[in-house]
């Protein structure tokens, strides 16, 4: 027995002496496009002697989402690009680098967690990857996937709160053309391969279903987060539903997923000793510049997903809780009022109405009126869309999500 199997087990007898219960909530794909890092850099504000107060912007870019991401024992969401120091912006249209900085901004809005398995993480080269990593360790959140070597892409993430043990295995099936490089000490990816688009380095769904199989004998929950799928695509292919159904009667509690950048359903289907367990095929976006251009774009549509676990005295962990928040993109263009940031729906929602009621007590219709009711619109029509993309019958949650914030809605506070 390895190491890490003996340590994981010893942490899971040592937890079995009475009930535990954890909370997590999963966002959907953190895309830093030029527009958005601009748009950070015009917010951001610093201290007389130079101190960043707000991450370099950041804080604005990721602040609205800090009430749901600390209201969670755990947040968790998809680092969709490098982070290194290089200054220049992409070398070309859709490859990605992050500055430092966004971490600090994700870190400050209480994520804890920041996957990093997907077709963008050769962009900066196999040194972006050694970057990320380093970067990531040193602004204090955990990640799961891309690593230094094989060994550490390979090696799932593991959390233990309130007694409870959950393990994060992140991996992709696309890489952009990219291939692992041959030697088992050299920066590498865990993908797992489509079988029309093979890629060198990577492992076959067979291996992956055992990988989960001997890490969740193991611990009490364990998580899959995966980067799947066609983009701009609403309803998951017969292979990703196939490997779905794979992944839970292998022992994953949830599969979480990226990669289409619009919603894709979330559902809740009976593991094969009869508890509930989740699968939401794509989060969408939690921040990006996708569909800048159009107010009621359905790539500005994303979804923060918040889970309760329960581990009962004897036994696996349970799903007792999910909740689901909807999130937008708030994208305004003009030269003077760009804006790119992540806002909570119904957070928006109360604001709009709560101003069109102070407009509705003047006399006469203004051009404020008109573009609130406007705006209102889109933002209803956002929330059916996104409501049509949840199972009406998730665990201990009424079919509609609550608001504000994640306390509301049944979270447990976890700082």
């Amino acid at each position: 027995m390895s190491a890490f199997s003996t340590g994981l087990l010893l942490v899971t007898l040592a937890a079995a002496k009475g009930e535990g219960r954890v909370t997590l909530v999963f966002g959907g794909d953190v895309i830093p496009h030029e527009p958005v890092k601009q748009v950070a850099q015009r917010h951001a504000r610093y201290a007389v002697d130079g101190t960043p107060l707000n991450q370099d912007g950041w804080g604005h870019v990721f602040g609205s989402l800090t009430p749901v991401f600390r209201a969670y024992d755990v947040a968790v969401v998809n680092l969709e690009t490098p982070v290194t120091t290089r200054t220049q912006r992409e070398v070309k249209e859709m490859v990605f680098n992050a500055p430092p900085s966004l971490l600090r901004g994700l870190k400050a809005a209480g994520v804890d967690v920041a996957t990093f398995a997907n077709n963008h993480c050769f962009d900066m080269q196999p040194e972006g990857i050694v970057s990320t990593r380093e970067l990531l360790a040193e602004v204090g959140l955990d990640t799961a996937g891309a690593g230094r070597t094989e060994a550490e892409a390979w090696r799932p993430l593991v959390i233990e709160r309130n007694g409870v043990t959950v393990a994060l295995v992140a991996v992709s099936r696309w890489l952009n053309g990219f291939h692992n490089a041959p030697g088992p000490l050299e920066p590498h990816v865990p993908v797992v391969p489509y079988r029309e688009q093979p890629i060198r380095g990577g492992r076959s769904v067979e291996a992956l279903l055992a990988h989960v199989r001997e890490v969740s004998a193991r611990v009490d929950a364990l998580i899959v987060f995966i980067h799947w799928g066609s983009e701009y695509v609403h309803v998951p292919g017969p292979v990703d539903r196939e490997l779905a159904q794979g992944l839970l009667e292998a022992g994953a509690l949830a599969v979480i997923g990226h990669h289409p950048h619009v919603l894709q359903p979330v559902t809740v289907p009976r593991l094969p000793d009869g508890r509930v367990g989740l699968v939401a095929y794509s989060l969408g976006n939690l921040v990006s510049n996708q569909d800048f251009g159009d107010p009621d774009g359905v790539k500005r549509d994303g979804l923060l997903l918040g889970v309760e676990l329960l581990r009962p005295a004897t036994g696996r962990a349970v799903i007792t809780r999910v909740t689901p928040i909807a999130i937008g993109t708030e994208n305004r263009i003009g030269r003077a009022r760009r804006n790119v940031q992540a806002v909570l729906l119904e957070d928006e929602l109360a604001a709009v109405r709560e101003r069109l009621e102070v407009l509705d007590a003047r006399a006469g219709a203004s051009a404020e009126h008109r573009a609130l009711a406007a705006r209102l619109a889109t933002l209803q029509q956002r929330r059916q869309r996104i409501d049509a993309m949840v199972s009406a019958h998730l665990p201990g949650s009424p079919s509609r999500a609550p608001s504000p914030g994640a306390r509301g809605s049944g979270a447990t506070p976890g700082r």
